[in-house]
């Protein structure tokens, strides 16, 4: 049947294509209307290309040796319209082998099917969820190291230790996850870090059993190790999927940036309910399990879903691929230094010149300062509110929620800001240094009082950590939407750098307060000066140095 039909279209074909040859006129075919012919195919006519394509314009041009143009009108039809049958059909374009004329008829790329979702969001969606069960995994000891206390004898200066252990072990893993992905494949890296992590969080209850403090802190730091390469590979699969921003169109890296942090503030939201249900009810050691079998659960759905590329992904529309292709720069591959470069230059993965510019600098204190800060509220949070302000965790399971709803709440509205800021005819340098500058002086404002207050109702403390939380939700709207715009060529290297010296603060955050707070007796207001200073630096340094285009670009212009 199928041989019988393509002997037949090539026929028909042919004859067509002879009369446009003579009268130098369009010819139509009605007979290649019909839905086995949605798919592309082309037929060589002496040497000539013809194509049978289902463009947006309904009309496919075929190419004919002798300046005959021949056209090919076509009904697009959905799938719920395509008839019983029809899949069979539709793959008869793409077997047809035959000749006309001289020429043979062979299959051109597979036709990509139409869909109402783009493509590029439901990858947010997705890189939203892997930072939620990312985050969910490295807050779950947070939250229960007041009950593993019970079990355990845990010193301020031990809490201090374990809290800094997934920090370590993202220290080693950032910079060469960034450069992995840039060469492997943001999916492939990412799926790998996301199964390994699941695996440690299942096994921490075990390496406690057997080696105590000491085993805990090994496997928390293996964690943070094999989730080190996820930001940076991260920004590596925004740059791959998200355009930038231009006349007419909309900033979707930001909004893509957005997608990131929302799914930190909803994994930390989630975790604190659920894991002190958990530990209240079967004990912390299951808590951890529970979370790494649910962080497995979703590995599975990347793996079925997400791609490195448009051109990789199995349900973009054609549509779309070819808009994503038009507005997203490719990446110029990274060769091997030249003669002209310094062995310096290939040290660091990118020009010395570039690593040295004050731009890339000013987001990279920027990251210091808001892990340095706003990881302080995270794994701080629980011990304050039960040391200074006398509640437990079951009771203060709603105070500490509310900085993370307050933080949710402002991401979800980040990409409206964004918009009303461009709608004011702000250029997008304008808009990331207002959206960095503001989220800082808004956590300093917030932050300053909270300890002068703490006498007054534990609800008055909640509504400032809130407040503080919402700066801290504005600010990376800014300077890690920055990244994006910052390099092209090498994105996962950048961002692996940024994010080392953002985990350094990490590192160092948890085991400073602690040695602060037993050097000064329980001192909070010296550490919470120390987050308020570095916010402001950061916010000063951002506002006098960054830069919205690719700095290699302007290294370039400086040496010319």
């Amino acid at each position: 049947m199928v041989r019988r039909i393509g002997s037949t279209v090539v026929s028909v074909t042919a004859c067509f294509a002879s009369i446009g040859s003579v009268t130098g006129k369009k010819a139509h075919l009605p007979l290649l209307q019909q839905p086995w012919n949605r798919r592309a195919s082309a037929l060589s006519l002496g040497g000539r290309a013809a194509m049978f394509d289902d463009s947006s314009t309904g009309v496919s041009p075929l190419s004919v040796r002798g300046g005959g143009a021949l056209t090919t009108p076509t009904n697009r039809r959905s799938p719920a319209e395509t008839p019983t049958g029809a899949a069979e059909d539709q793959d008869t374009a793409s077997l047809l082998t035959g000749a006309a004329r001289g020429g043979s008829l062979a299959p051109l790329r597979k036709r990509r099917p139409t869909s109402r979702i783009k493509a590029r969001v439901v990858m947010c969606y997705l890189l939203c969820g892997s930072r939620l069960f990312q985050q969910s995994m490295r807050n779950t000891l947070t939250n229960v190291l007041i009950y593993m206390a019970r079990d355990l004898e845990i010193s301020t200066s031990a809490k201090g230790s374990l809290l800094a252990a997934i920090a370590t072990g993202y220290f080693f893993t950032q910079i060469p996850g960034g450069a992995l992905a840039d060469t492997m494949g943001a999916k492939n890296v990412m799926t790998g870090a996301l199964a390994l992590s699941a695996l440690c969080c299942a096994l921490v209850p075990a390496a406690g059993d057997a080696h105590g403090l000491a085993g805990i802190w090994g496997v928390m730091c293996l964690m943070g190790a094999v989730q080190g390469p996820l930001f940076p590979t991260s920004s590596v699969f925004l740059s791959r999927w998200m355009p930038s921003a231009g006349p007419g169109r909309p900033d979707e890296r930001a909004w893509g940036t957005s997608m990131l942090d929302i799914g930190i503030s909803i994994g930390s939201l989630l975790i604190i309910p659920v894991v002190t249900t958990i530990a209240e009810n079967m004990g912390w050691r299951n808590t951890f399990k529970c979370v790494g079998a649910a962080s497995g659960v979703f590995v599975i759905l990347w793996m079925a879903l997400a791609a490195s590329e448009p051109k990789d992904c199995w349900f973009i529309s054609q549509e779309e691929l070819d808009y994503l292709e038009e507005h997203i720069a490719q990446p110029t591959p990274i060769t091997t230094t030249t003669a002209t470069d310094n062995k310096s230059t290939s040290m660091l993965g990118m020009p010395l010149a570039m690593a040295r510019h004050p731009g890339l600098w000013a987001v990279f204190i920027c990251h210091i300062a808001f892990n340095f800060g706003a990881y302080y509220l995270t794994n701080w949070s629980p011990t304050y509110y039960k040391n200074i302000l006398g509640l437990e965790p079951a009771d203060a399971k709603l105070h500490l929620m509310c900085p993370h709803i307050a933080n949710l709440a402002l991401r979800c509205c980040n990409p409206a800001l964004i918009a009303l800021v461009a709608r004011q005819g702000h250029a997008l340098l304008a808009s990331r240094k207002l959206f960095t500058v503001a989220g800082y002086a808004l956590a300093t404002a917030a932050l300053l009082p909270v300890h002068s207050l703490r006498g007054a109702s534990p609800w008055v403390s909640t509504a400032l950590f809130s407040l503080c939380n919402v700066g801290f939700a504005l600010a990376p709207t800014g300077f890690k939407s920055n990244y994006l715009d910052i390099t092209q060529q090498y994105v996962g290297i950048v961002a692996g750098y940024g994010n080392t010296l953002g985990t350094l603060a990490s590192i160092v955050g948890p085991k400073l307060t602690a040695w602060t707070l037993e050097a000064t007796q329980q001192n909070w207001y010296v550490v919470i000066g120390m987050v308020c200073a570095a916010n402001m630096v950061a916010a000063a340094n951002y506002a006098k140095n960054a830069v919205a285009v690719p700095i290699e670009e302007l290294v370039e212009e400086k040496q010319v």
